[in-house]
């Protein structure tokens, strides 16, 4: 492991703490690089220090939650000589010579400007939602977004339990909430696209109703109730969960020199090569800001590893 200050040419900002971007720097250290981590929150592991189900995509660590296996890469990370500048955001990115000039905003003040030869965008993605259930959840503690949540671990019970989304996370945690006592109602805007495992189990569930094409067309808070209706009346529920899958977190590229942004995917990720290069030189991308064809902690970890090569190889350092 390199130990020893880099020079000033070498520094690569990591935008992100999560298994890409701590991946990243923890590769960037052995590859004679000097990281300097930009995490907007106040701690390092990204969105899966709350999933709580097991990941089963990690090979040698069977039932394993997402948040004990990133609660354990965290503290690899964090005994690391990595300069991480916590609850900071980046204001503004610009080119200048051979590497890129960077400027923040922080909480409690702003953090010395930065200049880096290389940036690498790990900043993941985040539940999908509409701006109306977004401001429904900004109103109600019964509304969650997105399926990492210690509420729906820990308070959900005896309850009737709304999910919207038809996919493999919303079919999932139907099948969680019934063995806890909960009645619920499964909506998917068209046909459901979870694997038949999953509407198999539901399906002989009587805790469960799934209903294709029949999302609702509002939802409304009387009192601490959740009242949805359709076109044929409506019904109340104590809790609402949306399932629309994750959009990947790029709103941080509005905030770089427009020749800097790289290209996009039609599904609205970064594109890269398969060494995490963007389009726009000196620009990596790695973790669910790609558009990987399976999102998981170990693909962010081998993405992050592999832009941290693919650095060191074009800045010439091998």
């Amino acid at each position: 492991m390199i130990t020893d200050p880099q020079p000033p040419s070498l520094i690569v900002a990591i935008l992100g703490a999560g298994p890409a971007g701590m991946s990243c720097a923890n590769a960037c250290l052995s590859f004679g690089l000097t990281p300097v981590v930009i995490e907007r929150g106040d701690h390092a592991g990204g969105a899966q220090r709350a999933n709580f189900h097991p990941n089963l995509w990690m090979l040698g660590a069977p039932g394993e939650s997402g948040e004990t296996m990133t609660r354990r890469m965290a503290e690899h990370y964090t005994s690391l000589p990595v300069q991480t500048r916590y609850r900071t955001e980046v204001a503004h990115v610009e080119g200048k010579g051979a590497g890129f000039n960077l400027t923040f905003m922080a909480h409690g003040g702003s953090p010395d400007p930065l200049h880096a030869r290389a940036i690498v965008l790990a900043t993941g993605m985040r539940p999908r939602a509409t701006p109306e259930l977004e401001q429904l959840a900004g109103a109600s503690r019964g509304v969650i977004i997105g399926p990492l949540s210690d509420t729906i671990r820990d308070g959900i019970r005896d309850a009737r339990v709304l999910i919207l989304g038809g996919g493999d996370n919303a079919l999932d945690h139907a099948l969680f909430l019934a063995e806890r006592g909960n009645r619920v109602v499964v909506c998917a805007r068209r046909a459901f696209s979870a694997r038949a495992g999953f509407l198999a189990s539901c399906a002989r569930r009587p805790e469960i109703e799934l209903r294709a094409g029949s999302a609702p067309v509002d939802i409304s808070l009387i009192g601490e109730t959740l009242r949805a209706r359709w076109t044929s009346g409506f019904e109340d529920f104590d809790w609402l969960l949306v399932m629309y899958g994750y959009r990947p977190n790029t709103d941080v590229l509005e905030r770089f020199a427009p020749q800097l942004r790289p290209d996009m995917t039609a599904s609205g990720h970064v594109h890269v090569d398969t060494w995490q290069r963007t389009s726009s030189p000196g620009i990596y991308a790695a973790g669910d800001i790609t558009d990987s064809p399976q999102p998981s902690v170990p693909t962010a970890i081998a993405q992050g590893l592999a832009a941290a090569r693919a650095i060191e190889r074009d800045m010439g350092t091998t």
